[in-house]
This record gives C-alpha cells, sequence and structure tokens, in this order.
C-alpha cells in the first residue's frame, strides 16, 4: 500500500480480526476464528464475512494455501492506530491533541502513572 494511501475506515468487529493478524499472519479463516469466535460469539461464516471485507478495503491480503486462503495484514498496526488517533483529535477535538489531553484530565480517565508517563515522553521528543 503507498505510504500516502489512507486505508479505509474499519469496524470494530473487523479491528478484532485485525488485531488477530497483527499478532500472528498467515493464518487461516479457522485460525482467526480459534482467537476471536468463542470470546465474540461468532461463527468461522461470521470470521470469513469480515475477512473478505478486510480484503476488499486493501488491508490484509488473501493468499491462496491449496483449498484455504492464507490471511496476513497489508498495513501495519502502527500506521492504522496513528490514522485512527489524527481522526479522533481532528473530529472531537479539532485537531488539538492538547484539548483531548485536557479533557482526559478533566476527566480523570489519567492516572499518575499516565501522566508521568506522557511527561516523560514530552521530554524525550523535545530533545
Amino acid at each position: 500500500m503507498a505510504e500516502n494511501t489512507k486505508p479505509e475506515r474499519i469496524s470494530e468487529a473487523e479491528h478484532a480480526v485485525m488485531e488477530v493478524l497483527w499478532e500472528r499472519s498467515e493464518l487461516t479463516a479457522t485460525e482467526v476464528c480459534e482467537a476471536v469466535c468463542e470470546a465474540r460469539d461468532w461463527s468461522l461464516a461470521t470470521v470469513k464475512t469480515l475477512l473478505s471485507r478486510l480484503v476488499s478495503k486493501n488491508v490484509i491480503s488473501a493468499t491462496p494455501d491449496g483449498r484455504r486462503f492464507l490471511y496476513s495484514p497489508l498495513i501495519k498496526r502502527s500506521d492504522y492506530v496513528g490514522g485512527e488517533s489524527r481522526r479522533l483529535v481532528d473530529r472531537l477535538f479539532g485537531g488539538s491533541a492538547s484539548s483531548l489531553f485536557a479533557h482526559l484530565a478533566e476527566q480523570e480517565a489519567l492516572s499518575d502513572k499516565d501522566l508521568a508517563n506522557i511527561e516523560a515522553l514530552l521530554k524525550e521528543l523535545k530533545s
């Protein structure tokens, strides 16, 4: 996938499948199902539908392997998370990351450890 090409948005269900493929790639539909079906009360048919949607969105590949397909991600998790983070900040906080942090702090959604980690990261990025 080209660097400047933004992938289509993926649903929460598709994201669950992506997480499995980012963890271990070149999996069959059955193997993906083994990782997510029980916890989500899904069938193999549901997983196959989600895999098909992800292939059509060009975020995973399907390579024939005999009578089955092996699925692998075409986008990195970090690239996807970066894009989703930017969309969240743009949509809910007018493009201001500081507004996001202020909101989280006001809602007491950040622990002291979170704040210390953010402070350390900002110091690291600044140097």
